[in-house]
């Protein structure tokens, strides 16, 4: 039974592992884990890349230590911040006390001031930044990089946009989000029930993708051309089947032209109506230049992901603003982040890991896997000799 069990989960990794990418996601990067008012006066517990992370505030500071105190293991998000102003908290169960930000020891208290274990003991401490509404984890073991260079800029920029948040915790591994946002047709017929798109025609599908990387080897972009909006299959059939109900007119999202003279270039610098970026996270922009989604998969555990959901417009006067936010809280958080965003939700949580027959509309995938395993930030290998890594232009084995 072991060895069933070993060679399913084998090939579930299949896809992965030629291109390096890994179960628990690329460790250095910044990632959203919580929206700033998820953390107040109480510690709060947070799972990360598969690490138990307690998050605590104390002196108007937000702190970030392992979610474990070594005395005992009992966890330290059940503690307080027993001493204000000293950056510390306390475990639950014996007063073990640890500085915030560097994760040492500083009093066993139960043992009296002067116990010798006192300064000797050290938790892991995390990089923690409060940024646009929201709390990034720096998981990994390099040095932090700067976090304004790792987001789209408009993220952070309140002076000339803000933002609205919010995030859902899908029962899938991350690399089953991300796959799900390069362009691989799901949306043509997935989302042609949202009530977004249910009035409109069906978006062009059967087009022709050509991947190629974004400045920085940030991530890749997937220029369309081409498609269709109706075929009729033999046998069969129609598609769409008898859908009377299209009857507005589109709404610009399936236009392929316009992107690098829109106000969205202009505005925010997208050049694509769609790019998807290492970590792992898709930048989708409107012509119009007032308004840019970013979702970022944030993998909490193996088996667990985090779809963070941005919502950037630009600021265009107070009542404009108002307007913007009343239309977020009263139609668009319902009509794309809840019910859009499900329909995602429930195709990548029903998915079973394990060999895939890649066809030509997942040339998205296969670029966004490739280009993930060959640029994503790492560590300097000692000795490169005894790594394989994927080429960017290796090629892929396709089946029509």
């Amino acid at each position: 039974m072991a060895d069933i069990e070993l060679a399913a989960d084998d090939a579930a990794e299949m896809p992965y592992q030629r291109f390096g990418i890994p179960k628990l996601g690329f460790e250095n990067y910044w990632y959203p884990i919580l929206t700033t008012r998820d953390v107040r006066r109480k510690p709060r517990s947070v799972r990360l890349l598969g690490n138990d992370i307690v998050l605590f505030r104390d002196a108007g500071k937000l702190f970030a230590l392992d979610d474990r105190c070594p005395h005992r293991g009992v966890k330290l998000s059940g503690g307080r911040c027993a001493y204000a102003g000293s950056g510390t908290i306390s475990c639950p169960y014996h007063g073990w006390t640890f500085d915030g930000a560097s994760g040492q020891l500083v009093a066993a208290l139960m043992e009296g001031p002067d116990s010798p274990i006192n300064r000797k003991v050290t938790i892991r401490s995390y990089p923690v930044r409060e940024y646009a509404g929201l709390i990034w984890l720096w998981p990994g073991s390099m040095a932090p990089s700067v976090l304004e260079e790792d987001v789209p800029e408009y993220i952070g920029q309140q002076d000339r946009f803000f933002s609205i948040s919010m995030f859902t915790d899908y029962k899938c591994n991350w690399r089953a989000l991300v796959d799900n946002w390069p362009q691989d047709h799901h949306a043509q017929y997935v989302h042609r029930t949202s009530p977004e798109l249910m009035l409109q025609p069906v978006l062009p599908f059967a087009l022709a993708l050509d991947p190629f990387p974004l400045d920085g080897n940030k991530g890749i972009a997937i220029r369309r051309s081409g498609g269709m909006t109706r075929a009729d299959y033999p046998g069969l059939g129609g598609f769409p089947n008898n859908e009377w109900w299209r009857v507005m007119k589109p709404s610009g999202r399936g236009n392929v032209r316009g992107f690098e003279t829109s106000k969205a270039h202009k505005v925010y610098g997208i050049r694509n109506q769609s790019e998807v970026w290492l970590p792992g996270l898709v930048v989708v922009g409107r012509l119009s230049g007032e308004y840019a989604l970013v979702q970022w998969a944030v993998p909490i555990d193996e088996n667990t992901t985090r779809c963070f959901n941005i919502n950037n417009w630009r600021r265009l006067g107070r009542w404009r603003e108002i307007y913007d936010r009343a239309n977020y809280y009263l139609w668009r958080g319902w009509m794309h982040d809840r019910i859009f965003s499900d329909q995602d939700k429930t195709m990548v949580e029903a998915l079973v890991p394990g060999p895939e027959r890649l066809s030509k509309t997942d040339v998205g995938v296969i670029a966004w896997r490739k280009f993930a395993g060959a640029h994503a930030r790492r560590p300097p290998i000692a000795d490169p000799s005894n790594i394989n890594p994927v080429a960017a232009d290796q090629p892929v084995r396709r089946h029509a």
